[in-house]
């Protein structure tokens, strides 16, 4: 690309914003590639090693780049005029690539998100444990900041947030947001969580549940009355089941599903999808924990979920299949869309 300075940076952000991508993909001696509406495409000529050490040079702090050297990836958060990065240096052949993700300044409503009615419900929770699932890139970040938003504006309240990194950046207003980062606030999930019940919260967000520490620190906040919000990086309510029982050792795992069961309220599990009009459009499977639900969590039976989730509608409850369906309804999706991926699941 050559003479990858800080206006270069810039005119590719500027770039990236009007082709209204979601990531800029930069490797040495590649391409730049930019993913846009799920797909990626190629944007042009790539810097070279050099510059992009550069970058990182301009980005990170001490304590970060001795963190790259020595783990071979990093992740931090940058703020530029009129955009908020999240930005992924990894090691690779040739030198140091990044992948960075544009995230808006502006929280986005769960209105346009088109997020699954039952999230109304959900915000007038005062304890229990919600999980929202899905694999990279499905939205769970936006999905939970739009949630948080919406809660703070709906009551008073202290809402402390554990992320890695700070994407979206709430102002406190009617409810006091105290936001903290991996790496630069705390040190580990699990122990930010137990800190966190000495702070005082309403409502703890957890970018991500990792691990058995985080797990169990995460149902241990919500057993003590506070509401937990957190990610899992599942595809659906059964899985995020097995996985937070695969955080534990075999004699554990029944006392976790006990747990589990007991302050559950909700999973969400979600997808982007190619829209009808160009943009990407949200497909949920969600799961609301009536007694049915809990007996299965508790008995260790997540694969029959999927029954109690067809026939939940009354509760708020739909399955992935019923949500893509009604998108192709609603021709917010194309019919060839739902097929593919429908069929995809067969």
């Amino acid at each position: 690309m050559g003479d990858f300075d800080t206006e270069a940076w810039e005119r590719l952000l500027a770039r990236a914003a009007e082709a209204e991508a979601s990531d800029v993909h930069l490797a040495p001696g590649a391409p730049i590639f930019f993913r846009i509406c799920g797909n990626i495409a190629e944007a042009g000529a790539g810097p070279t090693a050099e510059e992009i050490t550069a970058l990182i040079e301009r980005w990170a702090t001490p304590e970060q780049k001795a963190r790259l050297q020595e783990q071979g990836e990093l992740d931090l958060a940058r703020e530029e005029e009129d955009v908020r990065l999240r930005v992924h240096a990894f090691a690779a052949r040739g030198g140091t690539a990044l992948s960075v993700r544009l995230v808006p300044k502006k929280v986005p409503t769960l209105d346009s998100l088109g997020v699954p009615p039952v999230f109304r419900r959900l915000l007038s929770l005062r304890s229990g444990l919600v999980l929202v699932s899905g694999k990279t890139g499905a939205g769970k970040t936006t999905t939970l900041a739009a949630f948080l938003a919406a809660a703070a504006q709906s009551r008073p309240a202290h809402i402390i947030t554990l992320e890695d990194p700070i994407e979206y950046v709430h102002v406190s207003g009617k409810s006091l947001i105290s936001q903290r980062e991996l790496g630069v606030h705390f040190s580990s999930f699990g122990r930010a969580i137990r800190s966190a019940l000495r702070e005082d919260p309403d409502i703890l967000m957890v970018g991500e549940l990792r691990d058995a520490d985080a797990a169990q620190a995460a149902i241990g906040a919500a057993e003590t009355g506070q509401l937990v919000l957190a990610s899992l990086h599942t595809r659906s309510a059964a899985e995020a089941v097995h996985r937070m029982e695969s955080f534990f050792p075999a004699a554990q795992q029944q006392e976790i599903r006990a747990q589990l069961a007991a302050v559950l309220e909700a999973m969400i599990s979600q997808e982007l999808l190619p829209g009808s009009g160009g943009q990407r459009v949200l497909a949920s499977e969600v799961l609301v924990a009536t007694d049915a639900v809990r007996h299965l969590i508790r008995s260790g039976k997540p694969e029959q979920l999927a029954s109690c989730i067809v026939s939940g509608a009354s509760f708020g409850m739909q399955s992935l299949r019923q949500d893509i369906e009604r998108l192709a309804a609603q021709h917010k999706i194309s019919a060839e869309t739902a097929r593919r991926r429908l069929g995809n699941d067969k």
